[in-house]
């Protein structure tokens, strides 16, 4: 089990960095622009620098992703 360290939303994928340096990448069911951070690009820099390994998903597998919250998988 791992903890979320950072979650970041890109309108229609989930990013979801573990605290064990891992990355859940994932779709979400139905593409939202809006939810778009005016900083995405410096978050996304963030992620992709820290990451040792990335796990794709084919479904959105985890619903409302908190920081600090422990994913169970």
């Amino acid at each position: 089990m791992a903890k979320v360290k950072k979650y970041l939303d890109s309108g229609c994928t989930e990013y979801i960095l573990l605290d064990d340096d891992r990355v859940i990448i994932q779709p979400k069911n139905k593409c939202d622009t809006k939810s778009v951070p005016e900083d995405f690009d410096k978050q996304f820099l963030e992620i992709t620098q820290s990451v040792k390994e990335t796990i794709y998903t084919s479904k959105q597998t985890f619903k409302n992703v908190k920081v600090g919250e422990e994913l169970k998988f």
